[in-house]
């Protein structure tokens, strides 16, 4: 492999403009304290991290990016977009979409969650989130600081996950729509953390196809901490379908390692990172 290849990154992480912890400024500056010299923050359907970079020098190269939710076969998936021109006139419109999304998704919840007997739930959960892309994980956050639950993940379990309560499906764009904000903005469509959708091999493998049909062009091979049979699986999966393969932490805040910030592990030598497409 040559020095290019291995570059320090990690191109999925999370500000307070969306459910993570850290400023980006924060973000960027433990990114250089760990030795990352390339990185790009991910916020859920939100590029106003880069607004308050935009007339800072950074220490590390950061590469404008957005985690983007969709829709394909009744699941939930993730896609990443990288390398952005975030004045881009489709990209902006797509990510108002999202956020109308995400508004009224929030508003059930909120109407739900009073159901059960918490009638603030909306306005603590925006409260939290700041003016930040409004989500699931500040509501969960609200019922642990009410005393409801102990922890974010009882949250989920009890009231926000699938079949719960106040558990609200999205209407997110589809998967082509989602590639083609991406593409439109010159960036690179990469599919986020493929192993946590829990889907079978065969389920997986459709997903990629849709996913290259639609105009994608890399995959996470690696998302966080993973066993090494796991990056060896989905390395392979990269190879097979023809995508780049790019790395990142999915961080959100400190104290987890399963997704620290930079301390993700080097690709495997077979893999085209993604980082050749800038």
């Amino acid at each position: 492999m040559g020095l290019e290849d291995t570059l320090i990154v990690d191109f999925h992480m999370h500000s307070r403009c969306s459910d993570g912890q850290l400023t980006p400024q924060q973000l960027v500056a433990l990114a250089a304290e760990r030795g990352c010299e390339q990185i790009a923050i991910t916020d859920h359907d939100s590029i106003a991290a880069y607004e308050q970079l935009s007339d800072q020098t950074t220490p590390v190269k950061v590469i404008a990016g957005c985690e983007f939710s969709t829709n394909w076969r009744g699941c939930e998936i993730h896609v990443v977009g990288l390398n952005l021109d975030l004045h881009n006139p489709v990209l902006l419109d797509g990510i108002e979409h999202q956020q109308r999304a995400r508004r009224v998704r929030a508003e059930r919840i909120g109407e739900l969650l009073a159901r059960q007997g918490f009638s603030d739930a909306l306005a603590q959960a925006k409260e939290l989130a700041a003016g930040g892309s409004l989500g699931r994980p500040h509501f969960a956050r609200y019922l642990v600081e009410s005393g409801a639950v102990a922890n974010p993940q009882q949250a989920f379990k009890r009231y926000l996950a699938v079949g719960k309560p106040a558990y609200v499906r999205t209407q997110w764009a589809e998967i082509v729509q989602v590639c083609g904000w991406i593409s439109a903005a010159g960036g690179v469509a990469v599919l986020a953390h493929p192993l946590k959708y829990k889907v079978t091999l065969s389920k997986l493998r459709a997903l990629l196809v849709a996913f290259k049909e639609a105009g994608g062009q890399g995959m996470e091979v690696i998302s966080g901490a993973q066993i090494p049979d796991q990056t060896k699986r989905l390395a392979t999966l990269a190879a097979q379908f023809g995508l780049h393969a790019s790395v990142g932490s999915d961080f959100h805040q400190p104290g987890q390692p399963w997704a620290a910030l930079g301390r993700v592990a080097a690709l495997p030598e077979r893999c085209l990172p993604i980082w050749s497409h800038w």
